[in-house]
């Protein structure tokens, strides 16, 4: 027989609960209660279930904690099942909840808060003894299912009359059997609550496991395809986030790295990349166009302003929060208790990912540069209260953690360390592996957070880089390999006869445009010049149009290349220096160059044209907001866009009549980007997240526009700019990297960056 009284509570309450345990064993009643909160281990549920077998009655702990924990509501269900004796106590007033009201119905019940607390663990007592249960009875299995790290396993000495070294020897022999179950069965981790207290210097590697009802969320349920950063850090490194999906719906999951329970964050529905107030009492969070704050304790949710496709954000310690909407476009800070944003600094775009920096006094962000784009991707420092521009700190991605000695970065799907100069934010040496493992990402995103204490989170995986042409037919759901070959490939277009692909492929973060020859599976350069992207073919095949920063970062020029004479010419848009320039689509006539991109000195992307004819310039948009990626119809009168007006968070397609631009008429449906005229210019196709939607519209008289209808879906790569072309017959090119697969647990290492790997 076990003990005759099991304890169910949620491990919140954890240091309510031990002093009753402590009192009823006091009393000399057998308790069986979990104190080691490893109850992800199956060898643990194995237990407990044995556990609730044995006893005659369980004590229910009741509190807001416990009537969320899902471990309390199966426990009392197992016990209600086996006709178990169920005594509620109630640490605090609790509502019950509708799936505990069957089985606590009715029940007697005993209140430990406002009460003579002597008297009330006096009557628990007494209670117990009515429901059949001994008193003078030493339970019959352990007590504990923790082992601490400073202190010996608490396994009880024997009161028979057994030699006392024997049974010393025992107990030992004992405790080693169960430190080695431990490290076999969390993978050569350590107990979280051992982890916490990790002296400096001394390295400790968990492995946390991600519960199957709150898995996290994968390209399918991310806008546009791709995966933003899932899980954060609490500064002091004792609470962990990520975002996970439940009843097809993100939230976030909370968990401390204390205990194993997980807690799903009601009202943070539709969550992206969350970050912690430094407090570790707040969460900030983007979802449905806003960004949000929680509280931990109270699960109260503030929304604080208006944020749409945004690329992350940090939470100062002066009282302000930095974040980068509009997919890097604006850099900006608000109080955080709310209020109107403001710019966190002048002509600096392309802001991804900032983190806080040198002890609250700055941010690091990853950035192309200077209000450049397309070029380098670098790593940028900006002090907070500075009127100076960002400084760069070096080449390379995905900033994690910068402070006046140390700069932690990923690289290639490595995290590393570089050492810095004092009081500089120059490299002192060549940076260092952190870990061994490759963590998963891909471009400017990485699943990785690093607290101020040293403590760092991630989920292992390939970082995506290097990528697959593949040719999709939509009408029987088949594709195959365009090319044998795999690279760091960009955007591309087809040429109008489907024997040639003009594609940019990326080398040191820089892209050229090669030729790949279809039928041979062979590629071609046709350029001597780097930095050369979106291309382009005439309608007859004879020019190859692209937008080039070769003159420098931030200083954009059209060119073409002309297959038949093989010379390059410069097309001249005006008097204008061009931030950027995009190109988006040539006319069926070959008489229109269109593209978008943003003037010296503007900040956002409008829309534009060229009369390759007349050599004129006509600029279409100029609207407080961006608008990229038209396409021109087959009988040149009407234009597809992506735009983010009245977008609620997300970009939407929109379509306008050409070149008047006096019809604009939404046609898709919570989000989409990217438009295509179908093949036979019956209407549009486009992209929202891993799902190609189709639009069937006529458009000769009043246009007649259908329902947005599922085209087919995949993981997709997702690129800057059109990343997706039509051959004549129907079928569709595009990007695909590995297959998303769900990661099953979260790891996580103690005082990384005080011991080698």
């Amino acid at each position: 027989m076990g003990a005759e009284v099991f304890i169910s509570y949620s491990s919140l309450d954890r240091d309510r609960v031990m002093p009753v345990v402590d009192t009823m064993r006091g009393s000399s009643i057998s308790v069986w209660v979990d104190e080691g909160n490893i109850r992800a281990a199956d060898l643990w549920s194995e237990q407990i279930v044995q556990a609730i077998a044995d006893c005659r009655v369980m004590v229910v702990m009741l509190s807001g904690n416990s009537t969320d924990s899902q471990n309390v509501v199966k426990e009392v269900m197992l016990a209600s099942e086996q006709n178990k004796a169920l005594l509620p106590v109630y640490l605090e007033p609790a509502k019950i909840p509708a799936k505990l009201q069957y089985q606590l119905a009715g029940i007697q019940h005993l209140e430990l808060y406002g009460q003579d607390e002597q008297q009330v663990l006096a009557d628990l007592t007494a209670g117990l003894v009515k429901r059949g249960v001994n008193q003078g009875g030493e339970p019959a299995v352990s007590q504990t299912t923790t082992v601490n790290r400073h202190e010996k396993p608490r396994i009880k000495t024997p009161t028979t009359g057994q030699p006392k070294n024997l049974a010393k020897s025992i107990a030992w022999l004992l405790a080693i059997c169960l430190l080695v179950l431990l490290v076999l069965l969390f993978k050569n981790s350590i107990n979280l609550d051992m982890a916490s207290n990790a002296p400096k210097g001394e390295r400790l590697h968990l492995a946390i496991p991600i519960p199957k009802e709150y898995p996290t969320a994968g390209p399918m349920e991310m806008p546009f395809g791709g995966v933003l950063p899932l899980i954060a850090l609490s500064a002091n490194g004792d609470k962990l986030v990520y975002v996970c999906m439940h009843k097809k719906k993100r939230f976030l999951c909370l968990r401390s790295l204390s205990d194993d329970e997980y807690q799903l964050l009601k009202g943070t529905e539709g969550a992206l990349m969350p970050f912690f107030d430094p407090s570790g009492e707040w969460v900030a969070f983007f979802g449905e166009d806003k960004l949000k704050k929680i509280e931990l304790k109270s699960g109260l949710v503030k929304n604080l302003c208006d944020a749409k496709n945004i690329v992350g954000g940090c939470w100062g310690t002066d009282g302000m929060i930095y974040f980068s909407d509009s997919q890097g476009f604006k850099f900006r800070k608000i109080p955080e208790n709310g209020g109107n944003p403001t710019d966190v600094m002048k002509d600096q775009l392309y802001v991804w990912m900032p983190k806080l920096a040198n002890n609250g006094k700055g941010v690091v962000f990853n950035s192309t540069g200077m209000g450049a784009i397309k070029d380098k991707t670098s790593v940028y420092y900006v002090g907070v209260n500075s009127v100076k521009p960002p400084v760069l700190v070096k080449d390379g991605f995905h900033p994690v953690w910068l402070d006046l000695n140390q700069l932690v970065t990923v690289e290639d799907g490595q995290i590393r360390v570089t050492e810095l100069l004092p009081n500089t934010l120059k490299a002192a040496n060549q940076s260092e592996m952190v870990v061994k493992s490759k963590v998963r990402g891909f471009k400017h995103f990485v699943q990785v957070a690093l607290s101020r204490n040293g403590t760092l989170a991630f989920i292992k995986g390939d970082g995506v880089t290097e990528l697959n042409l593949i040719v999709l037919d939509p009408e029987t759901q088949t594709s195959k390999l365009l090319v044998e070959r795999k690279d760091k490939f960009g955007q591309y277009s087809i040429s109008p006869d489907g024997t040639k692909v003009a594609v940019e492929i990326e080398n040191d973060n820089v892209y050229d445009i090669h030729i790949l020859d279809v039928k041979r599976g062979q590629f071609s350069s046709i350029l001597e010049t780097h930095g050369n992207y979106t291309p382009f073919w005439s309608p007859d095949g004879s020019k190859l149009y692209y937008s080039s920063n070769r003159k420098g970062p931030g200083n954009f020029s059209t060119f073409f290349y002309d297959f038949r004479s093989k010379t390059e010419q410069e097309i001249v848009l005006g008097e204008e220096k061009w931030k950027l320039i995009e190109l988006s689509d040539v006319s069926v006539d070959g008489k229109y160059l269109f593209y978008f991109g943003r003037q010296q000195g503007d900040v956002l992307d409008d829309l534009f044209y060229f009369d390759l004819e007349a050599g004129v310039n006509h600029k279409l948009t100029d609207a407080p907001i961006h608008e990229w990626g038209q396409v021109l119809s087959r009988d040149g009168k009407w234009l597809a866009y992506t735009s983010e007006k009245d977008s609620k968070g997300l970009f939407e397609i929109y379509l306008n009549r050409f070149p008047e631009m006096d019809q604009e008429i939404r046609i898709s449906d919570g989000g989409g980007e990217e438009p295509k005229w179908l093949h036979d210019g019956s209407g549009i196709y486009y992209r929202n997240g891993s799902q190609w939607m189709k639009v069937k519209m006529n458009l000769e008289g009043e246009p007649e526009i259908s329902e947005p209808k599922l085209f087919f879906e995949g993981e997709y790569v997702n690129v800057w700019g059109p990343s997706h072309d039509t051959f004549a017959d129907g079928r569709i090119l595009l990007l695909k990297g590995e297959e998303w697969v769900p990661p099953t647990e979260i790891d996580v290492i103690i005082n990384a960056l005080d011991v080698d790997p």
